[in-house]
């Protein structure tokens, strides 16, 4: 199969690529050349910006692939979504896997996630299945909002979105650093945690291995028609788990301050648990891999030996 990768630069397309190619399907990736991934000689890069791979007898389109997968690069957009499926159209291209994310569920809004209001009593049960009530989208003009994505998204025969949880990996990417929190902590000597309502907090997380193990094989066993899909990992941590973890790993003692809900600014500080349902992701894609806790050890350790360039990047 000849499988493109929208915005193939960033975790999601770099963790997917050795399972894509693995399968035997021919790559390529369109990107703006800005961050060229080094290794992966198979794949072929075609470089430009959005407008230009995606237009009429555009990049995208002379090649002619059989599948494409976007991450939105830049934010999740209606425009975007009529943009891919009107190029998905012309090229005859069979399917298109989106990359979304578990923020469109309502339970999520009513956690307080991005910016949300969070309420007293949430709403749905969980764990989240991907038949539950999702919030409404945000403003027409918003940068990046993936219900309206999902919404506006149409096209081939068969179209799976897919929902991943905060990713994490191996990458210096502010949106993948999450770890970083309580790692930078270390780092920086501070032993004193604040610990929001004794460090409860869920938030689902998700290794990019994961999140790539699932692109590769949504196209070969996601159902046709549109078909959505929740990408986490089997098993989470708490946040004060998390922390204990970290403290384990690193050979630091905590000195844990326990404070309210809504003075705590960690990642994970949202106001009820988020645990989506994998059901799909296990039985009808197969993934079952990495293990959770191997994967976060591994994460929490690349942070700890990549401390001072983790530490150099912005927010």
């Amino acid at each position: 199969m000849r499988v493109l990768l929208i915005g193939g630069t960033g975790p999601v397309g770099l963790s997917a690529l050795p399972h894509l190619l693995e399968a035997g399907h021919t790559v390529a990736v369109a990107h703006t050349g800005a961050h060229e991934p080094a290794g992966a000689t198979e794949v072929e890069h075609i470089h430009g910006s959005r407008e230009q791979l995606l237009r009429k007898r555009g990049a995208v389109e002379c090649w002619r692939p059989d599948a494409l997968v976007d991450s939105f690069p830049g934010g999740a957009t209606a425009a975007k979504a009529h943009e891919l499926g009107a190029v998905a159209e012309r090229c005859g291209t069979g399917r298109l896997v989106a990359i979304s994310s578990m923020d469109v569920y309502r339970h999520c809004a009513a956690a307080g996630v991005d910016d949300h209001e969070p309420l007293e009593l949430p709403l749905d049960p969980l764990p989240i299945r991907e038949d539950a009530a999702r919030r409404p989208p945000r403003r027409a003009d918003a940068a990046h909002d993936n219900v309206a994505m999902e919404d506006a998204l149409t096209g081939p025969q068969a179209v799976t979105v897919l929902r991943p949880g905060a990713i994490y990996g191996p990458f210096l990417h502010p949106r993948v650093l999450r770890e970083w929190y309580l790692v930078g902590r270390v780092a920086r000597g501070e032993r004193e945690l604040p610990l929001p309502d004794g460090g409860t907090q869920l938030f689902h997380r998700v290794a990019a291995e994961r999140v790539g193990r699932a692109v590769a094989a949504a196209l070969e066993r996601a159902p046709a028609g549109r078909w959505e899909c929740n990408v986490g990992d089997t098993r989470d941590f708490t946040f004060g788990a998390l922390a204990a973890l970290v403290g384990e790993r690193l050979g630091w003692h905590w000195e844990p301050v326990r404070i309210a809900w809504d003075e705590g600014d960690h990642p994970w500080n949202v106001r009820h648990p988020i645990v989506t349902d994998t059901t799909r992701l296990r039985e009808t894609l197969g993934v079952t891999e990495p293990d959770p806790v191997a994967a976060t050890e591994a994460q929490i350790d690349w942070l700890w030996e990549n401390r001072e360039r983790a530490r150099a990047l912005p927010g």
